[in-house]
């Protein structure tokens, strides 16, 4: 079994990989606040669902479902005059089923692409004339498209993130192997990281509230994101651990022993902390209750050590038994006989 303090180690690597994965997704959310790659993926993902194989009435049938009421309340002006990160970045599931539905019955004004109405045909006949499995069908079939969207933007999420994570990692020198080290010989800095990482998984991940316009959006992706990275700098260095440079000016054989020195520890880090902070929150949580019940079963052994130990170390009382009365008599007898002779 592990004990405390490796267990405590391990607490204090992944409460910096949780940082430094928080700081990387807010700088990576400050990023997508400026660029909003989420609306343009999401309105890419909407013409695959519709398909090429005509363009023109794929064009325009993209067009109707983005000016339809029920998408059109999402983002301010039309679809042709808007830039695309400035559509919306969310869509629930059953306005675009609405939606296409509802274009689907005024197909003798609005052509149908070769792929929506081979997909509406097909969902009519398992709806069997009920509105509500018809809209069910469509929602799936958004959804399951959805997905593949969010595939898109997670590879590149990932990406940014590692990059990302790199360079903060590079900046505040989070060598993982020196910290490491650090932490099992320092109790004082073992035992402040262990308190912060308890307290932050007391917290949840911060996660980006959908439905929201493109403008509040933008604003409260920014705020919370410098927002966290602030704190989460302010608590790396809070703790004491061997993080940043040294201001003193060096040669450029010393910076070269420095990379040489700390790229490995880099290198792991970054890995790591291209992981997420999800992954990273839901380790630190399941370390922390495998920590909790192996630090009370060190501690009640201690004590039960410490309670043995006085009886070892008492003083040894020797008795000595006085002779029973029988042999102190033959005793006197015996030497009265002796005087006698």
């Amino acid at each position: 079994m592990f004990s405390s303090n490796i267990l405590d180690v391990a607490v204090g690597l992944v409460f910096i990989f949780l940082l430094l994965s928080l700081v990387s997704s807010s700088a990576n959310e400050l990023i997508e606040a400026f660029l909003k790659k989420r609306a343009v993926y999401l309105e890419h993902g909407i013409r695959e669902i519709v398909g090429n194989t005509d363009l023109v009435a794929s064009q325009n049938f993209v067009k109707s479902i983005y000016e339809h009421g029920l998408i059109n309340a999402l983002y301010r002006g039309d679809y042709s005059n808007t830039p695309k990160k400035e559509l919306p970045s969310y869509i629930p599931a059953r306005n675009f089923a609405i939606a296409v539905i509802d274009l689907w019955k005024a197909r003798d004004q609005v052509a149908m692409p070769g792929n929506v109405e081979k997909a509406m045909t097909a969902f009519e006949r398992v709806a069997e004339g009920k509105a509500d499995v018809l809209r069910q069908e469509v929602e799936n079939w958004f959804n399951s498209s959805m997905d593949r969207v969010s595939g898109w933007y997670k590879r590149r999420t990932q990406i940014i993130v590692l990059i990302l994570g790199s360079l903060a990692t590079i900046l505040v020198n989070a060598d993982c192997i020196s910290i490491a080290k650090r932490l099992s010989t320092d109790n004082h800095m073992r035992e402040a990281a262990t308190r912060l990482a308890e307290e932050t998984a007391k917290q949840s991940v911060p996660q980006t509230q959908p439905g929201q316009s493109a403008a509040e959006a933008s604003k409260s992706q920014s705020d919370v994101a410098l927002s966290e990275i602030r704190k989460n700098l302010d608590s790396l260095s809070g703790i004491g651990l061997p993080l940043g440079w040294d201001p003193t000016p060096k040669s450029l054989g010393d910076v070269g022993r420095g990379i040489a020195a700390h790229w490995v520890g880099w290198l792991i880090t970054a890995l790591a902390v291209s992981l997420g902070a999800p992954f990273w929150f839901d380790v630190l949580n399941k370390i922390i209750v495998i920590r909790s019940t192996v630090k009370p079963a060190e501690k009640s052994q201690a004590e039960a050590s410490k309670d043995a130990t006085p009886d070892l170390q008492k003083p040894m009382v020797l008795t000595v038994r006085a002779a029973p009365p029988e042999s102190a008599a033959g005793d006197a007898g015996a030497g009265a006989a002796d005087g006698a002779n």
